[in-house]
């Protein structure tokens, strides 16, 4: 005989549920925020704090400093680093700010308290815990916007009187989306598509897709005044016709399955929310087409299908094999897991819900020992060298061996246009310094990789410069198929070593000369030695 629940035994254990989740969330932040913001940032985002300060300088972004994409996620820096400071706690915790945003949004498409809570517990999970190359990245900030297009077309209904506007400001955002990173226009083409399937005034269909781009043309008037503003609007159709196709096609050769396997240890054990959700997604949007159902909630999920489809496809198709593109699609997946109608009981979703979290957490790095033991030294010291090294994920760069790179040049008085670095994760001492290169290519190695056709012409910008000193790491000097000890730059005098990374002066003169000065050189792991510049 079936057991009957009364609706208000049931609305108790909503209500208990959700106030377990919400303590987590609360435990979570507690335990995991201060490790979350004491992350070393990518070297993705120190080259974007390097733009804005450039910019911010007086200096004209593509002209002065080389950049392939469109400068949406400069402008947020623009924006937000005058405001909360130069320091990595804080653009951590921007980031943070971000995905609260995120989840707020996904929060409003989900039907009751206890999934909303659940979504909102185990997106932050999975962010956390990934490594520092997937936060404060565009992929994830261009997903705030898009997010809140998504909300807004659920919010204004299929024949809404005021649909229009509705669809103009839906088209604004998705225009501020793709400022950040072009490809949100293969999401945004879905989520229309499959709305579209759901309208019963079928004449709307186009009237309702010319406000869309009516908004997007909206949202890129500002950006192309800025450009012509800053005098960088030639230089920007220089860099996106001349320099673009072979930075796509570059990108295009580093997919490989090493690449993929590598990615889907580092996500374990989140790729299995793929292999949940592309079936769900697929139900969804193929009810959508062949039944065209026009009920509230089927509209619901399949615009949440579309979105993850569309985001999971340009993710694969259109980009690189990296972690930061990957993290939003999980995100997303989550969003459709929880906004979908399941018609299991609740014992076994629970079941799978708490074994499947269990699982990450056992295998998330942030939760090992000797990061954990960070946790007061976060509170005491903020991101000091010594914690980024404990706390980072990655190899690169070697945050001690870096530190005493940085201390070394703040001692010689280094100031902009003094310094080049070879290789792209030294990016982090002209951020650290707070200067700017002595060209406008910010590293040299994977730039020449990107651009090979202009290899050379790199290659002489950094001859031809007066700069004082050429910093190199010979890992990845090897991994990008740098040159040997007699290639310039390593052929130049060598003033400071620390682990992998050297420091060349270019400015080395002969013994003798009235121009000389001694400068006394520490070098890490060795005596000291001397060096006439």
């Amino acid at each position: 005989m079936p057991t009957f629940t009364s609706p208000a035994v049931a609305n108790d254990s909503a209500i208990a549920s959700r106030r377990t989740i919400g303590g987590g969330c609360v435990l979570l932040l507690l335990l995991l925020g201060p490790l979350f913001v004491c992350m070393p940032l990518n070297s993705d985002t120190a080259l974007f704090d390097l733009q804005a300060e450039r910019v911010l300088e007086g200096g004209v972004l593509y002209r002065d400093i080389v950049e392939p994409n469109l400068p949406g996620v400069v402008w947020i820096h623009l924006a937000i680093r005058p405001l909360v400071g130069w320091s990595s706690e804080a653009i951590r915790a921007v980031d943070l700010l971000i995905l609260a945003g995120i989840v707020c949004l996904g929060m409003r498409t989900l039907p009751d308290g206890r999934t909303r809570s659940l979504f909102a517990f185990t997106a932050a999970v999975f962010y956390v815990c990934c490594n520092e190359w997937c936060h404060c990245q565009r992929d994830t900030w261009m997903l705030l916007p898009a997010m809140a297009a998504v909300l807004l077309r659920l919010r204004s209904g299929t024949d809404h009187p005021r649909q229009l506007k509705f669809a103009i400001l839906e088209g604004t955002l998705w225009g501020c989306a793709f400022w950040i990173k072009p490809h949100v226009a293969v999401p945004a083409l879905f989520v229309i598509a499959v709305d579209a399937l759901h309208r019963r005034n079928r004449s709307r269909v186009i009237k309702d897709f010319a406000a869309v781009v009516a908004g997007g043309i909206l949202a890129a008037l500002p950006g192309i005044w800025w450009l012509i503003d800053n005098g960088a609007w030639p230089h920007f159709w220089e860099m996106m016709l001349e320099w673009n196709p072979e930075y796509l096609e570059a990108g295009r050769e580093r997919q490989s399955p090493d690449r993929w396997l590598m990615m889907t240890y580092r996500f374990h054990p989140w790729w299995i929310v793929h292999l949940v959700a592309v079936p769900l997604a697929w139900r969804a949007i193929r009810t959508a087409i062949t039944l065209r159902d026009r009920n509230a909630s089927d509209r619901r999920v399949s615009l949440v299908a579309a979105v993850y489809v569309g985001w999971l496809l340009q993710a694969i198709v259109l980009q690189h094999a990296m972690d930061y593109i990957h993290a939003p699609p999980i995100v997303l997946g989550l969003l459709l897991i929880s906004v979908w109608p399941w018609r299991l009981d609740l014992a076994p979703r629970r079941v799978a819900t708490a074994s499947f979290l269990c699982l990450t957490l056992l295998a998330a790095p942030i939760l090992n020992l000797q990061r954990l033991a960070m946790w007061p030294r976060c509170w005491s010291e903020g991101s000091s060298t010594q914690v980024r090294a404990t706390l980072a994920h990655g190899t690169f760069p070697a945050w001690q061996d870096l530190s005493r790179v940085v201390d070394f040049l703040r001692e010689q008085r280094v100031s902009d246009g003094e310094l080049t670095c070879l290789n792209v994760h030294s990016v982090h001492v002209f951020r650290e310094l707070r200067v700017q290169p002595a060209t406008r290519y910010w590293c040299t190695l994977i730039l020449q990789d990107l651009f090979k056709r202009r290899a050379a012409s790199i290659d002489a910008a950094v001859r031809q410069h007066t700069s004082r000193f050429i910093v190199t790491e010979s890992i990845e000097s090897e991994l990008t198929n740098g040159g040997s000890p007699d290639d310039f730059p390593w052929n130049l005098p060598v003033v400071f070593e620390a682990g992998t990374y050297k420091v060349h002066a270019t400015n080395v003169l002969q013994p003798g000369t009235e121009d000389d000065q001694t400068l006394s050189v520490r070098s890490s792991g060795s005596g000291e030695r001397t060096e006439m510049l």
